[in-house]
């Protein structure tokens, strides 16, 4: 029986988080299995793709704007650079082909409806990934409507300055290695920084967003972790996925997928990624909860 906001748990420490709540890892695999499919997390994975797919716009055409008043140049480039790197080829097409419209006909009435648009579909996301949330913790949503909508809406707004300031940092962390560096002879070590540079930004990005989602989307109350066993799996399970759809997408599947689906490609493939997205992120609660529920003795659900 899911539990009301008053039977809420008691807080479990960091260390016994990742000592499993006296798990073993097979029993976590097995256990997260089962609950997956009894909490219907495919189906919340679906509804997160879809509702990120409608966000995606709006979120570019207010980032394009945003950059726009920054005082450095090539953050855009560095930034298309750095999500090359993870995504399939016909999805990176897709953003650019977005960009290069979104530029074109930006006014401040189309930042306006994108400003509202972001905030309904980005509130969507995150009351999706709440439902999933409380699912894999076994508690019902208590908050009331519009409190739950207004954490909603704040996170959907603090991971577009969130986002804003990742790519700050993919233009800036560069330029300052590159200073600090400008007296050693060592090319390789250019590179070797400057990719640092940007798979440390995405690790980190994603790493405080899922430690943010498992803190405040879920109805029941959590202590801050900063990494936790569900948002190290969500972090590593999403750039294992993100190389993966890459690597298979453009060397096995490309001409496949082109033949299909045509223009529609890079629309489906965005779908794929954003729905494993989702999926990473309420498995990697599912596991917390798992963890958590073994640790207080609570009886499985």
């Amino acid at each position: 029986m899911p539990q009301s906001k008053s039977e809420e748990t008691t807080p479990v420490s960091l260390k016994t988080l990742w000592r499993l709540g006296g798990l073993s890892i097979l029993e976590l695999v097995m256990r997260t299995i089962r609950e997956r499919r009894s909490h219907q997390l495919d189906a919340r994975s679906a509804q997160f793709s879809y509702y990120s797919m409608l966000a995606l716009a709006p979120l570019l055409i207010l980032i394009i704007a945003s950059v726009a008043q920054l005082p450095l140049d090539n953050v855009l480039e560095s930034f298309l650079r750095a999500i090359k790197a993870g995504l399939p080829d016909n999805v990176v097409q897709l953003i650019k082909r977005q960009i290069a419209d979104i530029q074109q006909h930006s006014t401040w009435m189309l930042m306006g409806v994108a400003l509202v648009l972001l905030g309904v579909a980005g509130s969507r996301v995150f009351l999706t990934l709440g439902a999933g949330l409380d699912a894999a913790y076994g508690v019902e949503e208590r908050r009331r409507f519009f409190r739950a909508s207004a954490v909603a809406l704040a996170l959907t707004f603090g991971v577009f300055v969130l986002l804003l300031l990742a790519m700050v940092l993919l233009v800036v962390g560069p330029m300052v290695a590159e200073y600090l560096l400008g007296r050693i002879d060592a090319p390789w070590l250019h590179v070797v920084l400057s990719t640092g540079v940007r798979w440390g930004v995405a690790c980190g990005f994603m790493l405080i967003a899922t430690s943010v989602v498992y803190w405040l989307v879920p109805s029941v109350k959590l202590p801050w972790y900063w990494v936790s066993p569900g948002s190290l799996f969500a972090t590593v399970g999403w750039i294992v996925t993100m190389q993966g759809m890459r690597l298979y997408i453009e060397n096995i599947a490309s001409a496949r997928y082109n033949e299909t689906y045509g223009a529609l490609g890079g629309v489906v493939v965005l779908l794929v990624w954003l729905y494993m997205t989702g999926t990473l992120l309420l498995t990697g609660g599912q596991i917390n909860g798992i963890i958590r529920d073994a640790a207080t003795g609570q009886n499985e659900k």
